[in-house]
Parts: structure tokens; sequence; C-alpha cells
């Protein structure tokens, strides 16, 4: 009698442990798929500002990618809280009765438990970024005020124009202007044109200077940082100085963005959603074919009042913006711009208002 007992509390202890250890594998990938579901949608936020089904389509593709004791999860849209204002993407991974998808016991059912009810959730944001690696290796003058009558094709202090930077590094702390002239929000999916610049004469709003970064030297390395980049351990960060590159270098500017190109050449600027998806859906509002491309890319910019006007002068980044490069024209490059955005960050920083971005999980 003694040893029947104590079979029947062996059997039902192995039972449990073998139904918990189960429920807690199966909790484990629900977290796992909420952690990366919510990462994908606060990606898509940086990639599209703004842009709620984006953000919510790219989570619950990411959820159907991966499964759950073999079953494929299931997020729906409800289950998707997207928060503009931070930056925040919120994703629940339910598994209930009430969904119809409950995690099914095995020896539990002996005791009439045949079903357990799972619900995890996790919140990723977009925040910011305290460098970044792989930037182009050209650099645009930030946007200035053009005073009414002055010539819009330059930068002219003496008739007006004023340049208000987002950031004033020289003060401890650091202060940012609300009357930043910039880019902001609104001019995402913008369509510009990138020229080389004539190293000589007035600033122009978009034209490029080629810079190099540390240790790098020659049109080889050029042209590879235009298509991916030499060194992706090296980071980039605003107010850092660097030297432009000499030389006219419109040739490995026009080589390395047509190897850029090449990497994702069906890729196309969707303005219907202000993102990219295939060129068979370049017309399509659905959020679902909003995807990533090689052909985004970071971009420094600077100061306008203190650009380059020699081949041996330095120069300091004031910000970074996104592009994505559509196609070349001649020597010129179009591209679209699509926000502050460290597309590809370095770091987390420290300061709640620095427009670049870089993904964390925050609860």
């Amino acid at each position: 009698m003694i040893a029947a007992g104590s079979m029947v509390a062996l059997v039902s202890a192995i039972a449990l442990a073998v139904d918990v250890g189960m429920l807690t594998v199966a909790r484990t990938e629900s977290q796992q798929i909420a952690d990366g579901a919510a990462l994908a949608g606060a990606g898509a936020l940086i990639l599209s500002p703004d842009n709620v089904p984006f953000a919510t389509a790219e989570a619950i593709n990411f959820s159907s990618r991966n499964q759950i004791r073999g079953s494929s999860a299931v997020v729906l849209p409800q289950d998707v809280a997207v928060d503009i204002n931070l930056d925040r993407v919120t994703v629940t991974v339910v598994r209930t009765q009430a969904r119809g998808n409950p995690i099914g016991t095995f020896f539990a059912r002996m005791f009439g438990v045949n079903t357990v009810n799972i619900t995890t959730d996790a919140t990723a944001q977009a925040s910011p970024a305290g460098g970044i690696n792989c930037p182009l290796p050209i650099a645009l003058p930030d946007r200035w005020f053009e005073a009414p009558g002055s010539d819009p094709r330059s930068f002219d202090p003496q008739e007006g124009d004023n340049y208000v930077p987002w950031m004033n590094t020289a003060t401890d702390p650091v202060t940012y202007n609300d009357n930043f002239t910039g880019y902001s929000s609104e001019d995402i999916g913008t369509q510009i044109t990138l020229k080389s610049n004539t190293a000589n004469g007035d600033m122009q709003p978009f034209w490029y200077y080629p810079w190099r970064p540390p240790s790098q030297f020659g049109a080889d390395d050029y042209r590879t940082n235009v298509r991916s980049c030499v060194d992706p351990s090296a980071e980039y960060s605003v107010n850092q100085s660097v030297a432009i590159e000499p030389g006219n270098m419109v040739g490995p500017t026009m080589q390395g963005f047509k190897d850029l190109i090449d990497l994702d050449p069906h890729a196309t600027w969707n303005s219907q959603m202000n993102c990219i998806t295939d060129a068979t859906e370049a017309l399509s509002s659905d959020a679902s074919f909003c995807r990533s491309s090689p052909r985004v890319r970071p971009m420094p910019l600077f100061d306008p009042r203190y650009g380059p006007e020699t081949a041996a002068e330095t120069f300091k980044f004031t910000n970074f913006v996104g592009v994505f490069v559509e196609e070349i024209k001649g020597q010129d490059v179009i591209a679209r711009w699509i926000g502050y955005t460290a597309l590809r960050p370095a770091s987390p920083g420290t300061t709640s208002t620095t427009p670049f971005k870089v993904l964390q999980l925050v609860e």
C-alpha cells in the first residue's frame, strides 16, 4: 500500500513537472515573440516616422513568422498599441480560451485541467541614440531660413539668410532651439536632388560635400562607404570634426550609388504611405507591403555658416538625416528625405531630444 501510494505521488509529481516545463517553454516563446514584434514595430517608426499602420503591420508580420509550441503566433491589430508621441510600440501576445487558442496540457488533463491561458506583452521604443554607424561619406548643409528677396540657390547671411541649429553644444548642459530652421517631420517623403559641390562660390542647399573618415583614404574606400561602409564599428556623432575628401569624387560617388541601388533594385518609394515597397506595390495603400531596404542610409548634415570651402578644410556634423536613394540621373542622385534617424545607431544616448533614434525594449 505504501509503495502504491508512493507511485501515485511520484507519477503526479512527474506529470506536474512535465506540464509546468511545457508551459514555461510556451511562456518563454510567447515573451520572445512579444519582444521581437515590439522591436519590429518601433523599428518601422524609425524607417517611416508617424506611420501607425506600418508599425502595426510590421509587428503583426514578425509575430506570424514565429511559433508557440509548434503553432504560429496570432497577433491582431487590437493587440498592437502605437504611441507616436513617444515612438513606442506595445505588443500583446494572447493564447487564451476566449481567443480559441489556449495552450493544451498533457498529464494535467487527469485532474480536469485541459488548457491554460498565456498572455505576454512587451514595449519597445525608438530612443535617442548617442552616435551612428555607417553614414554616407557625403554631407549636406542643413536647411536655413531664406530671407525674402535673397537668392534661394545660396546661403547669403549678408542678405538676411539665417540658420539656427537644433542643438547648442557650447552650453552646459546642452540647450535646444525651438526656432530650429532645419527639416521637420512635415518634410518626410520630400524628393531631393544631390549635386556635387563646386568647392567654390556660395553654399547651395543640396550640394553634397565628400568627407573622409579617419584613417581611410582613396577612391576605393570612398566608393565602399557609399555602398555600405569600410568600418562598421566606427561611431560618428554630432559636433564631430571630419576632413573634406580631396579631389573630384563625382566618379566614385556615382559608382558607389549605383552599387547601392543594385543591392535592392526593386525597391521604390510609395508616396501613398511614405514608405518603401516593391515597385509592383508603388501605388498600394496596404501597409503590410512597406519594408526596409539597404538603399536607406544615414547622411550627415553640417552648419551652413561654417561649411567647407576648400579641400583642406574640416567641418563638424550638426545632425544626421535618413535618405532613401531612388535613382541616378547623370551626375545627380535623386533621394527621399525620411527623417532624423539613426538607421545604424551605435549606442543609446542620454538626451531625450536627440532626433536620431536607436531601438530599445523598455517594458
